[in-house]
């Protein structure tokens, strides 16, 4: 047979240059002489084939070549107009500008007004409730006179928020220069020289003076009493790094991060640094307090210098660097203290991350936050805002600020340096802080992802390849309205992101390109009208809508898709992979189609021969789920190792375990957890139609959902309950040891005691399941598994199955279940309890016990009569060896009379324990 390449697009035929390279590849290949690979018995019907294959691929050389000449792409005519004329090369270089001035001012300036927009359309959040200011206002000032105020005012204040508990309590004030120290010095100076002169009772006076005018002591002394306060230490910082920076008192550097290290991981964002650079805040100088003050707080922090008023807070540094050291901010240290952490728990890793514990704080690779800020509503600030006057006079109930985070510093317009805020509200900087420690204890921050450059970047890209390639192939009028479109994709991307998932990825400037290069372009526009003659292919877009087909597990229509595209290499793998879908979900004459279809354009495309020939085998033999004409109980699992594994629902079956009466059980795997389960598989349903089946369907999924919340040791987990193609299936969980059938031999009985222990276990788990109004209606050794490895336990399988099913039969008026274990009233069609699984458990237990039932009868009516009318033989009479408790038990749960019997499974459950005791004793 011959063997050549169809001449489609992308291959050349064998009569070429090219194509003699292919044929002695494939000769080395195969080992064949070329000659055997250029005879066979059909080589003139080949030849034909191949000649009008290569006229086709003539043909569309010719067109290309044509289109070319037209739009004037080829080489000579991009060298001979000059390439800085082309249209894609004016879209490339537009877009390049706007990439190298992505960071200058006038962009930069446009970004912050779309994230200030982002911000104000956000949706509306609730701020936390644990943060608390006491401002400084304006009625403060009235009352003790103007700043700054003697420190005991300070104290005192503090002093009665420590009695309240607070969580953290953090000051916005400066303390940079101590109080009274010249008259103090002066007094200590007069004590000293003058102490005989004074005498002892002038000293002591004038020893409490100093006392009383040491305010900062006063202040150090209510810091310390309270263990809880934060201070901001006022900074003055650079944009750069610095070679060094005053040391501070030894008291004072306790207060750096400890854990602070270098980032350890590159990627390709260090590439496009231009595009965000790393702006680190760099501290030069700090005002540090008195160190009797700075010693008696728990944490110094940096603080609200980087505010100006001259502009709109956007970012939060959380980390700023003092030479060497980091320190962390007031709104960092806040939270940090406010959630029950120190600053040893903060851990930064510089230029990419900052957490506090284990919880990660959105921050860009300048290791700053992008807050989000609450709306006033009504004129009502976000947060419980108490003036310092009320507190101070005790006009607040000290249990408002019981484990909150308290926030002290100025409101008053004549101090505080108000600034403004992306919601368009001017508000002071503790203000500010407060918005921000809200937004680090509600997560509320912004996010700017790594990816973020990389997404800045696709965008880029997109614009790029749009003016380039797509924006040249309409006429103005649709070039302007797919501008437009793309223009509020890309606003869309970046508003819906920020308002709705709180990331923010700066788009602007890819728009700004986008409407540049539109306007650039539109001027440039003299490229023939006739290229829009030309239709758009339809097969990638027809490929992409299959695959989206097929993803959704709608194959009937995701082949039809795929029949309209060209048919090429990747086509044919996606066809082989459908035809591999079609195995799974048991189509198996649709996947014979698939593979036959791949043929048609491929001959020797991989193994499609095998497939095809086991798919058409299968097809005949198979029962299909979706066949009401064939039984449940025939099995989905083959042995062939070469077809896929089948699947129910999401389950992949794996074998066989075992069939039964209503259906067939099977190992299965959750492909996506890795679990592994039973799977019974039934035809509920079948004889239905209509609305009648819609009913049953109804009742089974209503029974499984009530199944399906048992939980029970003793009670087989039911994890999942479907329908597939008519099929329905219940996915248990896998138990291991064997069901009580294999121990009903009068040859291989259990011991007494275990037998009761079982009981005991079942009784148990019959209560817990009743409680929750669910009945078996099929309790016997079959459907209890009991494993003797270890602790030995008995699980209740089925649990459901029986009564799932007694609601789906109900036209048939077919017994279900084992009429040997059921009670009289379920022989007799009534409504059943609990107290009829106590009856068959009583069965099961006489069993076990003497390895014979209770009833037995020629023929099923002799059998129902027996259980109906007639008591049962005497336990005792069967074993002698019984204690008399068992006969009780026994002849309890085996009463005809329903109010006779044990009315819970717990009542039961007691007497088994009891005689169990007995029989341990003896």
């Amino acid at each position: 047979m011959r063997h050549k390449k169809p001449a489609i697009a992308g291959y050349p035929g064998p009569d070429g240059p090219t194509g003699q390279r292919y044929l002695q590849q494939d000769c080395l290949a195969t080992g064949r002489e070329e000659s055997d690979l250029r005879q066979g018995p059909s080589q003139r019907k080949e030849d034909e084939q191949y000649a009008a294959l290569k006229a086709k691929l003539k043909s569309i050389q010719a067109l290309i070549e044509t289109v070319a000449r037209k739009v004037s792409i080829s080489a000579r005519g991009i060298v001979k107009t000059g390439f800085w004329k082309t249209t894609w090369f004016i879209g490339l270089a537009v877009t390049l500008c706007f990439v190298l001035a992505t960071d200058t001012d006038p962009l930069r300036r446009l970004e912050w007004k779309a994230y200030d927009l982002g911000m104000r359309f956000s949706s509306v959040r609730p701020a936390n409730e644990k943060v608390v200011v006491i401002a400084i206002d304006d009625a403060s000032l009235d009352k003790f006179g103007p700043w700054p105020w003697s420190r005991d005012i300070l104290a005192e204040v503090n002093t009665r928020l420590a009695a309240a508990r607070p969580a953290v309590i953090g000051y916005t004030l400066s303390f940079e220069l101590p109080q009274n120290r010249r008259g103090l010095t002066v007094l200590r100076e007069l004590r000293k020289t003058h102490r005989k002169a004074l005498g002892k009772r002038a000293s002591l006076l004038l020893q409490k003076v100093v006392t009383r005018l040491d305010t900062d002591k006063s202040l150090a002394a209510s810091f310390k009493r309270a263990g809880n306060v934060v201070l901001a230490i006022p900074y003055h910082s650079v944009d750069k790094p610095i070679s060094s920076v005053p040391d501070l008192p030894k008291s004072l550097r306790t207060h750096f991060l400890d854990d602070v290290r270098g980032r350890t991981d590159t990627s390709l964002n260090d590439w496009l640094r231009f595009m965000h650079p790393n702006r680190e805040f760099v501290v030069d100088e700090l005002y540090t307090p008195p160190s009797v003050i700075g010693r008696s707080a728990i944490g110094l922090s940096v603080g609200t210098e980087h505010l100006q008023s001259h502009d709109s807070v956007k970012t939060m540094p959380l980390v700023l660097s003092y030479g060497d050291q980091y320190l962390p901010s007031f709104p960092l240290l806040m939270t940090a203290h406010s959630l029950g952490l120190r600053r040893t728990d903060i851990q930064v890793e510089l230029a990419n991350s900052v957490k506090l514990g284990e919880n990660p704080i959105a921050v860009d690779s300048s290791l700053q936050a992008y807050p989000f800020f609450y709306k006033t509503r009504d004129g009502e600030s976000p947060f419980k805002v108490f003036s310092f006057a009320d507190v101070k006079q005790k006009k607040i109930a000290p249990a408002v600020f019981r484990n909150k985070t308290v926030l002290i510093g100025f409101t008053a317009p004549r101090l505080a340096r108000i600034v403004q805020t992306p919601i368009g509200e001017p508000m002071a900087p503790v203000m500010v802080m407060a918005h921000t420690i809200s937004n680090l204890l509600n997560g509320d921050l912004y996010r700017v992802p790594k990816w973020g450059t990389l997404a800045r970047l696709a965008g880029f890209m997109v614009v790029a390849f749009y003016l380039m390639f797509v924006l040249t192939r309409f006429r103005i009028s649709t070039g302007l309205a797919l501008t437009a479109l793309l223009l509020i994709a890309l606003l869309n991307v970046e508003f819906i992101l920020m308002t709705s998932k709180s990331i923010w990825v700066p788009l602007m400037v890819p728009a700004v390109a986008l409407v540049f290069g539109q306007l650039v372009l539109a001027r440039k526009r003299f490229v023939d009208d006739s290229l829009h003659r030309y239709k758009i292919q339809l097969s990638e877009a027809d490929r992409m809508l299959g695959q989206l087909f097929q993803s959704q597990g709608r194959l009937d229509m995701a082949f039809t898709k795929f029949r309209q595209c060209i048919a090429d290499d990747s086509l044919l793998e996606q066809l082989y992979s459908l035809g591999l879908d079609y195995e799974r979900k048991r189509q198996y004459n649709k996947a014979a189609e698939a593979f036959r279809y791949i043929k048609t354009h491929n001959p020797q495309f991989r193994d499609c021969d095998e497939h095809i020939q086991r798919n058409s085998e299968l097809d005949n033999v198979l029962v299909s789920g979706r066949d009401s004409s064939k039984s449940a109980t025939a099995t989905l699992v083959l042995s062939d190792d070469d077809i896929q594994k089948p699947m129910l629902g999401r389950y992949q079956l794996e074998k066989e375990l075992g069939k039964g009466e209503m259906g067939t059980v099977y190992l299965g795997t959750d492909p996506k957890i890795g679990r592994t389960v039973a799977i019974k598989t039934m035809e509920l349903w079948q004889g239905f139609e209509g609305e009648q089946l819609e009913e049953i369907k109804q009742r089974f999924f209503r029974e499984a959902e009530t199944v399906g919340r048992l939980n029970h040791p003793y009670i087989v987990t039911v994890y999942d309950v479907g329908e597939e193609q008519d099929l329905a299936y219940i996915a248990m969980d896998y138990l291991q040891g064997k069901d009580l059938s294999a121990y009903c031999k009068p040859d291989s009985l259990l011991p007494i005691a275990s037998v009761l222990e079982i009981a005991i276990q079942v009784a148990e788990a019959l209560e817990y399941a009743h409680g929750q109004n669910v009945v078996h209606r099929d309790i016997k050794p079959a459907n209890i598994i009991y494993d003797r490895r270890g602790k030995t336990t008995a699980t209740i399988t089925d649990f459901g199955v029986a009564c799932l099913t007694d609601n789906s039969k109900t036209k048939t008026g077919t017994i279900l279940g084992s009429p040997s274990y059921m009670s009289p009233e379920q022989l007799a069609g009534k409504k059943v309890d609990g107290r009829s699984d106590l009856f068959s458990l009583g069965v099961t237990l006489y069993e076990l016990l003497t390895g014979e039932l209770p009833f037995s009868g020629d023929s099923l009516s002799s059998l129902v009569y027996q259980i109906v009318n007639e008591k049962h033989p005497d336990v005792r009479k069967r074993r002698s060896d019984l204690p008399s408790c068992v006969s009780s038990i026994i002849n309890r749960a085996l009463h005809k009379g329903v109010e006779k019997r044990y009315q819970s499974g717990e009542q039961m459950a007691k007497s088994i324990r009891r005689c169990r005791k007995q029989v341990e004793e003896v």
